[in-house]
C-alpha cells in the first residue's frame, strides 16, 4: 500500500506493467490521476455506479393504482404526513380530512436534534419562516433531577462525544457533569453563541442540538405550509368507516352524511385511534408492565426572561415533572400514575412545586403499541399507532420515522410488491427499544422513597434491558468496551439512542458498575475541563444567542449548509434525510 513517504502501492505497481491504454482505463475506472503513482488500491472496493432511487409513480390507466391519500386527523402528525407526502410524491392528491370540534393537546413539545434536519431538509422548510412564526428555543438535552445527587445530572445531545472524559468527571466525585463541553454549557445555562471582539461566532453547528415548540403555533405553522404545498383540507368528523374486505378500507361516512372515498388511509386520529384500533380491532400490546404512568396535568409558570438551553425533568411523588421553556413561559406537565395519586392531588402539588402555575388541564394516555402499524390500505402514525410517556421527549421523533418509512416504501398501486411487513418489524422494534430505554429511568431512581417510587423500583419490567444491564455491571463506559462485545450487545438489545444514551442515565443515577482503568493522570482530564469551561464562560445566555441569530441569518445558513455541520446536507443524505 501506499506510504506516507509516497512508496507506490501494490496496484501502482501491477498497472505499471500494463500497455498505455489498459492503464489509463484502469485510473479512469480507479481515480488515478493520468501521470501519477498514487492509484488508490482502497478503490477496489468502492461503489463506482452512480444509483438513484426514484419514488414510483402510478401508471395512468392502472385501477389499483394509490393516487389519493387521506390523513384522518390532523395535529403534528396528521400536517408533518400531508405535508411530507406533497413534498416528496407532489403527484399525489393529499387530502387531510379533520373535526374542528376536537382541539390539539397544545402543551409545550420537546424534540431531539433530528427535527432540525427533518424540517429544513427534508421538508424544505425555511429556516427564517420557521423562528419567525413558530419562535422556537433551542434544547442541548435533558436536565434530570433524578438519582441520589441534589443538583441531578445533565444528558446532553453530545453524550456520544466523551469530549472531556466520562470516567474523569466519575472519579473527580462530582457525579457525570462536566464529561463533555455541551453538558458543562447545559449546567451554567449557556449556549454555544459568543460575542467575540464584536463578530458574532456560533460553534452551534459542531454540537447537536433540538427545539422546544409551542405545539399550538408549531400546527399552526404547519397548518399554513400544507395549503401552501397543495394538502386539501377537508372539515368532517367521522361517524362510521366502512369496510370492503379484511385489512381493506372502502370508504369513510361523516356525521354530515358524506361520504370520503380514498385509495390509502393514514390515520393520524391519535389516541382515538379510529381506522387502525377500532375499525380493524387491531390487537394493543400495553407497556403498563414497564412504565406505570397513565396521566399528565399541564400548566404554564413565567420564567422572567429565562430561557433554560435544556428540557426538565423532575422527579415528583407520583411520577415527574417536564419544563420546557417557551419564550413566553415554562410549560409544566407533571405525568403521574392515576392508581397512585388523584387528579386534584396532582394538580395540588404541581403547584406547591412550581407557585404561580396556571390552570391545570389533565391529559390522559395509553402506554403500549397496536399489533401492526401498517394493515391493507391503512398505516397508523403517532399515538394513532404506539405511544410511550414524553420522558425522553421522542413523540415527534416516532411520527417523522413513520413518516419517512411511509414516503420511501409506499408502492405506486396496490398490485405492485410491497415491503410492509418490514415496515411493521422495524417500527414495532424500535418502540419496543424505547420501552426498555424508559424502564430503566424509572427501575433505577432512587431519590424519593414514596409509594409509587417504591413500588417502581422493585416492580418494574426491564427484562428487554437485562444483557445490556448486566454488560454495564461488568464495566462502563460500554461505548468503549471490547468491540466484538459491542457489537454482540448492540446486535441482541435494543438500545434506542445507542449506548451512550444508556450508561448517560444509569452513571447519572449513579448504578453501580466498574469503571474502566483510565490511562492517563487525573490532572489531563482537569486540564481538559478548565479549557472547556474557559468556552463556556465565555458563552451567551440563550435569549442572547437567540436573538443574535435573529439579527444576523448568516447563523442560520453556517448551521445547515456549511460541510462540517451536524445539521448539513452531507449528513442529511446518508439517513434520507433530502
Amino acid at each position: 500500500m501506499e506510504t506516507n513517504a509516497g512508496r507506490r502501492s501494490e496496484l501502482d505497481e501491477l498497472v505499471s506493467t500494463f500497455p498505455d491504454d489498459e492503464a489509463a482505463a484502469v485510473r479512469g475506472w480507479l481515480g488515478g490521476a493520468a501521470g501519477t503513482s498514487h492509484l488508490p488500491g482502497i478503490s477496489l472496493r468502492s461503489n463506482h455506479e452512480p444509483l438513484v432511487e426514484k419514488l414510483p409513480r402510478p401508471a395512468a390507466y392502472d385501477p389499483n393504482a394509490i393516487r389519493r391519500v387521506a390523513i384522518v386527523g390532523g395535529g403534528t402528525a396528521g400536517y408533518l404526513t400531508a405535508i411530507a407526502l406533497r413534498t416528496k410524491r407532489p403527484w399525489l392528491e393529499v387530502s387531510l380530512v379533520e373535526s374542528p370540534s376536537i382541539p390539539i393537546i397544545g402543551v409545550g413539545e420537546a424534540t431531539v436534534p433530528g427535527i432540525v434536519i427533518f424540517l429544513h431538509h427534508y421538508l424544505g422548510i425555511d429556516v427564517e419562516d420557521f423562528y419567525r412564526q413558530v419562535r422556537p428555543t433551542w434544547k442541548q438535552g435533558i436536565h434530570f433531577r433524578w438519582g441520589p445527587r441534589p443538583e441531578g445530572f445533565m444528558a446532553p445531545f453530545d453524550w456520544d462525544s466523551n469530549s472531556i472524559g466520562t470516567a474523569g468527571a466519575v472519579d473527580s466525585g462530582s457525579g457525570i457533569d462536566g464529561y463533555t463541553l455541551q453538558s458543562l454549557l447545559m449546567r451554567t445555562d449557556r449556549t454555544p453563541v459568543f460575542d467575540a471582539g464584536g463578530e458574532q461566532v456560533s460553534l452551534m453547528k459542531y454540537l447537536p442540538f433540538a427545539y422546544h415548540l409551542d405545539n399550538a403555533r408549531f400546527v399552526g405553522f404547519l397548518t399554513d405550509i400544507a395549503k401552501q404545498r397543495g394538502v386539501r383540507h377537508v372539515e368532517a368528523r367521522i361517524e362510521d368507516v366502512v369496510l370492503g374486505g379484511e385489512d381493506w378500507v372502502d370508504h369513510l361516512r361523516t356525521t354530515d352524511g358524506r361520504k370520503l372515498d380514498y385509495d390509502l388511509y393514514v390515520d393520524c386520529s391519535g389516541f382515538r385511534s379510529i381506522l387502525l384500533g377500532k375499525a380493524f380491532g387491531t390487537p394493543f400490546l400495553s407497556y403498563e408492565s414497564s412504565l406505570f404512568t397513565d396521566s399528565a396535568v399541564t400548566g404554564n409558570v413565567g420564567h422572567g426572561g429565562h430561557l433554560k438551553s435544556y428540557t426538565s425533568s423532575i422527579t415528583m411523588d407520583s411520577g415527574w415533572c417536564w419544563g420546557i421553556p417557551t419564550p413566553e413561559d415554562d410549560h409544566l406537565g407533571y405525568v403521574y400514575s392515576s392508581n397512585a395519586i388523584s387528579d386534584d392531588k396532582a394538580a395540588e402539588e404541581l403547584a406547591a412545586r412550581f407557585p404561580g402555575v396556571g390552570d391545570p388541564r389533565v391529559v390522559r394516555f395509553r402506554v403500549g403499541r397496536y399489533e401492526k402499524a401498517w394493515r391493507g390500505n391503512v398505516m397508523a402514525i403517532g399515538n394513532a399507532y404506539a405511544f410511550v410517556e414524553p420522558l425522553e421527549s421522542t413523540g415527534i421523533l416516532m411520527i417523522t420515522s413513520s413518516v419517512q418509512a411511509l414516503v420511501a416504501s409506499l408502492p405506486a398501486s396496490w398490485s405492485d410488491p410491497q415491503c410492509r411487513d418490514m415496515i411493521n418489524v422495524a417500527l414495532a422494534n424500535r418502540w419496543d427499544a424505547l420501552r426498555w430505554f424508559l424502564s430503566i429511568h424509572y427501575r433505577f431512581n432512587t431519590r424519593l422513597d414514596t409509594p409509587f417510587w417504591r413500588e417502581v423500583r422493585s416492580t418494574t419490567d426491564i427484562s428487554g434491558a437485562q444483557p445490556m444491564l448486566d454488560m454495564y455491571a461488568t464495566g462502563a463506559p460500554l461505548r468503549y468496551r471490547n468491540p466484538l462485545l459491542r457489537t454482540f450487545l448492540q446486535g441482541n438489545t435494543p438500545t434506542f439512542y445507542g449506548l451512550a444514551g444508556v450508561e448517560t442515565i444509569l452513571l447519572g443515577q449513579e448504578v453501580p458498575t466498574r469503571l474502566l482503568h483510565r490511562a492517563e493522570p487525573p490532572e489531563r482530564w482537569r486540564a481538559r475541563r478548565d479549557a472547556a469551561m474557559a468556552i463556556t464562560r465565555r458563552a451567551l445566555p440563550q435569549n442572547e444567542a437567540l436573538a443574535r441569530f435573529h439579527d444576523n441569518p448568516g447563523l442560520n445558513r453556517q448551521l445547515l449548509f456549511d460541510p462540517d455541520s451536524w445539521a448539513s446536507p452531507l449528513r442529511a443524505e446518508p439517513i434520507g434525510m433530502l
